[in-house]
């Protein structure tokens, strides 16, 4: 059988999963589990294995879709052969998080959708947890949330931050006073279940009906504040957003815990200018830009001095990311990783996408 294409992407459904399809149409499931991966090959393999092996799962109440953001080398055979409730989306260039989000999204047929990192990792039973977690949801006095974000653990078992408040320009400018670890997330004592501002999109579980009401994530986002903004219009919708600790997963590798590159360095400035941009009184979004501006322009001649090549660049291109914001012809989705991948010593890093050799099963889903 052969595949269904459309623009920029190629989706396949191995014929077990068309089992969990009714012949006549599209039956809706109660999960649909979406990873974006770009390069991480070994992780979305593991995490799938745990996911389609749990107690919890069954291809009639769960389904697995796997966004590739147009990754380097072939796709594992564990990802390409038939396995029952896995989907496959491969896109043909990196349009960052909120783009896979949008396409495993509008591949799903879940009325909720559990986003989670590749690096996550799973305790036996999740699934099952979780879909009687939904069960609570929507039997809510209040009415089922929008927005639903779960506790994360380092992997020595300590709680990690996956809870924050909304930016402000008297925030940032205080943040760069607190260590980078707790400078996002607010502390563990400061975070009671419940109604909060925003949740991570490592581990983030999204009421289908509500994305469909936003159109999706804001794709002018590449990466980072993707899950701040998409939380915000949540909100101004007047759909809740909520904390629930009472399921876990340990997350390995999240950004504050690691050094961060010039590249990346590039890609966060942008995203916090852009939140600022759309969500912010313009008048603290134009402090912001001269805020970020001045930094760029003296980090950058401080890194050049001292002769750090690849940091001096990359602060050159946030000043060039600044002075788009200014003009009004700002830079957005994947522009700012070809602004980004500039100040590297190597090519980028877009690469034409190998397929499994055999595809098969036509997704009954699209025309």
């Amino acid at each position: 059988m052969a595949s269904k294409t459309v623009p920029g992407t190629r989706r396949w459904l191995g014929s077990k999963g068309l089992d969990a399809l009714t012949k006549g149409g599209v039956r809706e499931a109660r999960l649909s589990v979406i990873i974006v991966n770009y390069n991480s090959w070994p992780d979305v393999v593991r995490l799938v294995d745990d996911l389609l092996t749990d107690s919890g799962f069954s291809s009639d109440l769960c389904e697995v879709i796997v966004v590739d953001n147009a990754s380097q080398g072939p796709i594992p055979p564990e990802l390409s052969q038939d396995r029952a409730g896995l989907l496959l989306v491969t896109r043909v260039e990196n349009g960052g998080f909120a783009v896979g989000v949008n396409a495993g999204w509008r591949a799903s047929r879940g009325s909720w959708l559990l986003l989670l990192n590749p690096d996550v990792e799973i305790e036996p039973g999740f699934l099952g947890r979780t879909l009687d977690q939904l069960d609570r949801y929507e039997t809510s006095p209040r009415g089922a949330p929008g927005i639903v974000g779960f506790g994360l653990r380092n992997p020595d078992g300590t709680w990690q931050g996956s809870v924050g408040v909304f930016p402000s320009l008297a925030r940032t400018l205080r943040e760069q006073f607190i260590p980078r670890v707790r400078r996002k997330y607010q502390a563990d004592w400061q975070v009671r279940p419940g109604r909060v501002d925003w949740v991570t999109g490592a581990c983030m579980l999204v009421n289908a009906r509500m994305i469909r009401e936003l159109g999706g994530m804001d794709e002018d986002f590449f990466l980072y504040h993707e899950e701040v903004a998409f939380s915000h219009a949540a909100q101004e919708r007047g759909w809740r957003v909520e904390y629930d600790p009472g399921a876990s997963v340990v997350h390995h590798s999240p950004l504050q815990n690691r050094a961060i590159s010039p590249k990346m360095r590039v890609i966060t400035r942008h995203s916090k200018l852009l939140y600022f941009q759309k969500h912010l009184p313009h008048w603290q979004f134009r402090c912001l830009v001269w805020i970020v501006s001045g930094e760029a322009a003296l980090r950058g001649t401080l890194a050049g001095l001292l002769g750090r090549g690849e940091e001096a660049r990359a602060w050159k291109a946030v000043g060039k990311i600044a002075r788009s914001f200014r003009s009004g012809d700002v830079i957005r989705g994947r522009e700012v990783l070809k602004v980004a991948e500039e100040s590297e010593n190597f090519p980028r890093a877009d690469v034409v996408l190998q397929h499994p050799p055999a595809v098969v099963g036509k997704d009954p889903r699209r025309p």
